[in-house]
């Protein structure tokens, strides 16, 4: 791992990566295999309720400060698709036929990305609607491990497009990363992709495309390359 943990960290990954290999071994079926994905997302909020209460009375997020949703993010496949079924079950026609216009925008917008001198937009997630996310419950593994310690320290390196002033909370960050990162080391150590993708591009194609789950469950890579991450570099 390039990523340093404290023992206790430490122990949390390698605990997240052991449980849901062992969750993954048991199916084959590409919905059992995802729903296993989802229910190790609740180590998330097992990791913050243990964490000390001194640390967790750090946190300065809320309903409605968004400053962090105007980031662009990075992914796993296995999280397109968890969002992507979660919007298909939840959404409105009408909204869902909305959602595939602003992905379709925000793909062309970072079309770019990966090339010299290219700045990223810093514009709201296509999945934020009035402030909140509307696929909280589904979203992906780094916005839950995301937190705080000032918003308007969020609002000020948004502002700046930069992180100027420093908002991460020792004691809960790394707690909340080992999690992200254990449950993606598992998931690539059974077979599936372990592609780095631009969130909303990839949320377009899977939206659009209904042979990116098929892919995936045949351990090829679910999304094409201007999906990923850097396409640039590829």
């Amino acid at each position: 791992m390039s990523t340093v943990f404290s023992p206790a960290e430490e122990a949390l990954y390698y605990k997240t990566v052991e449980t849901l290999q062992q969750r993954l071994g048991a199916v084959r079926e590409p919905e059992a295999v995802l729903g296993c994905i989802r229910q190790a997302f609740d180590g998330f909020e097992r990791a913050y309720v243990s964490a000390p209460a001194a640390v967790r009375a750090k946190v300065a997020c809320h309903a409605g400060c968004s400053a962090c949703c105007h980031e662009r993010v990075a992914v796993q496949a296995h999280e397109v698709l968890i969002v992507a079924d979660h919007v298909q079950r939840h959404y409105p026609a009408e909204a869902l036929v909305a959602l595939v216009a602003r992905a379709a925008a925000h793909r062309q917008a970072h079309a770019g990305r990966g090339t010299p001198g290219w700045t990223s937009p810093r514009t709201p997630c296509v999945l934020l609607q009035d402030g909140r996310c509307s696929v909280y419950e589904a979203r992906p593994g780094i916005c839950r491990a995301h937190h705080s310690s000032s918003v308007d320290g969020c609002k000020a390196n948004l502002a700046a497009g930069n992180e100027d002033v420093n908002v991460k909370i020792p004691g809960l960050r790394g707690r909340m990363f080992a999690v992200m990162l254990g449950i993606d080391e598992a998931v690539e150590s059974a077979g599936y992709d372990e592609e780095a993708y631009d969130f909303g591009s990839a949320l377009h194609e899977a939206l659009t495309n209904s042979l990116c789950a098929f892919r995936w469950s045949q351990g090829k890579p679910a999304f094409p390359v201007d999906c990923r991450e850097a396409p640039a570099e590829t």
